[in-house]
């Protein structure tokens, strides 16, 4: 039977994994920064960058890096870095690596299964890979790849191993977040390093009018989550104010997830006068921002009794998600920015992967034929029998073959058009080649639902029951491409 089809355009629809049923969420939560707060990659991250840089060389590494930018269209979320022996690394679902890269040299395949071949026990999680699953990593794994490609190319010129310089990376990323380098600069023109999408208030407003609760769990400290805030909710003005609380009921800063989700640090009040931290003794619902804490202060604060009653927003596969949803029980929403431009590339390049998976079958029928073929000669050749049947199944064989290698030989160039057409390294973010990508399947597994921009929540009913996809089976795709040859969509 076909699906209906949807008025809510492609790019912005929610999808789901998991069915979930609006009606059962007693609160919606939002971590704040790539979630909300939607950074400007070609200032934001630059900035961050430029101040990494500074800090390197502060430590000792050479000068010539100051003059290096930060090209941010190199990196795509998803990727994993190699930190012992200095690669980034695409890998999919089934933990193959589909495409490596030491510096900017890529290794071939002949490279890569020496060195990650399936049979070897490689988890790629920490603490001897890092994953680069959120988009204010990508500068940490361009930056480390440039280091690597120095290193080889100016021998001696980084006298350090591969895993030390991305410690001193990450260390030098991590301080200029801490030290207010960065933070001071986007307080001060936070319009210049933040989008604001108008559609915000209204998502917010409606998740209360339907009678949540709706809270903000983020990582980032109160004065500056107060500043960015001030701007997204549209005030427009230098001098902050508190307006923008009201469309909360709590928000929890200097939160340390993914810790909040698991450990048992003290709670801070904050007072909004002065900023200052005050102990809590006991929840005050007159109270509403905080700092620190666990789940437990907030599950009494919002009167839930089991985590699935909430549903939380976030970015970040391991600290929004992951933890969220494993160790709580919490429904989650994954916000993928990147999603839309991929799916409007899906649509507008699917005559490319229709043609490879027409190329596909004629592949695997021409392959059944080869070792039909293979086989009758064997049983020929066992007999001993040397006839003019024989000499025909030869031929015929060799003639499949030849077919065979330039059939293979179109697919990798149209395999790789497709490719490209994404990102002209990675590929797509959810797949390598046509499988799934390692991302997508902890998207698959821990997301309930994901989707381009919070916002686009507004496109459905606050009472929405989202059902996931029908579950398919390899002997399903029978019937499924009946479905297709007789032109009824699927």
């Amino acid at each position: 039977m076909a699906r209906p089809e949807s008025s809510i355009p492609q790019a912005r629809q929610i999808f789901c994994n998991r069915s979930l049923n609006m009606r059962d969420i007693r609160a919606v939560g939002f971590d704040m920064d790539y979630t909300m707060a939607l950074y400007k990659p070609e200032t934001f991250e630059q900035l961050a960058y430029k101040e990494t840089l500074k800090k390197l060389v502060a430590s000792g590494y050479p000068e010539e890096i100051l003059s290096w930018d930060f090209d941010v269209n190199y990196m795509i979320r998803g990727l994993v870095i190699d930190k012992t022996r200095g690669n980034v690394l695409k890998i999919d679902r089934h933990r193959y690596v589909k495409v490596a890269y030491h510096g900017f040299s890529e290794l071939d395949r002949k490279q890569r299964r020496s060195l990650y071949d399936a049979d070897k026990v490689l988890t790629y999680e920490e603490p001897d890979f890092a994953l680069i699953d959120t988009l204010f990593t990508l500068a940490d794994a361009y930056l480390f790849t440039q280091l690597i490609d120095l290193q080889e190319r100016k021998r001696g010129s980084i006298t350090k191993t591969s895993n030390e310089i991305y410690y001193d990376v990450r260390s030098a990323i991590d301080l200029s977040h801490r030290d207010g380098s960065i933070k001071k600069r986007v307080a001060e023109n936070p319009h210049k390093y933040i989008d604001r999408d108008p559609k915000l208030r209204d998502a917010l407003t409606r998740l209360r009018e339907s009678g949540r609760k709706v809270f903000m769990v983020t990582n980032s400290l109160w004065d500056y989550t107060n500043v960015v805030m001030n701007y997204i909710l549209g005030n427009d003005s230098r001098e902050l104010n508190l307006e923008w609380l009201a469309y909360f009921d709590y928000v929890i800063t200097g939160s340390m997830k993914p810790r909040f989700f698991m450990g048992s640090q003290p709670l801070y009040e904050i007072d909004l006068g002065t900023g200052y931290l005050k102990n809590v003794d006991f929840i005050n619902s007159e109270n509403k921002v905080y700092q620190g804490g666990h789940f437990r202060h907030l599950h009494e604060m919002l009167k839930v009794s089991k985590g699935s009653e909430i549903l939380y927003v976030g970015d970040h596969i391991y600290g929004d998600i992951l933890r969220s949803k494993k160790e709580l029980g919490w429904r989650t929403m994954l916000v993928i920015q990147e999603l839309e431009q991929e799916i409007q590339k899906s649509i507008e390049f699917r005559s490319i992967r229709e043609e490879y998976e027409s190329m596909l079958r004629r592949k695997t029928k021409l392959e059944d034929d080869l070792h039909l073929l293979s086989w009758d000669i064997k049983k020929y050749r066992k007999r001993k029998k040397d006839d003019v049947d024989l000499v025909k199944l030869t031929q015929q064989c060799r003639k499949k073959e030849d077919e065979d290698r330039a059939l293979r030989e179109q697919m990798r160039h149209k395999l790789k058009e497709y490719h490209q057409k994404f990102h002209h390294i990675w590929g797509e973010i959810m797949r390598t080649g046509f499988q799934n990508s390692r991302f997508a399947a902890q998207v698959e597994n821990y997301a309930c639902l994901y989707t381009s921009r919070l916002t686009n929540l507004n496109f459905y009913s606050p009472e929405k029951t989202f059902r996931g996809a029908n579950d398919f089976l390899p002997h399903d795709q029978i019937y499924r491409n009946e479905f297709r040859s007789s032109g009824e969509p699927v």
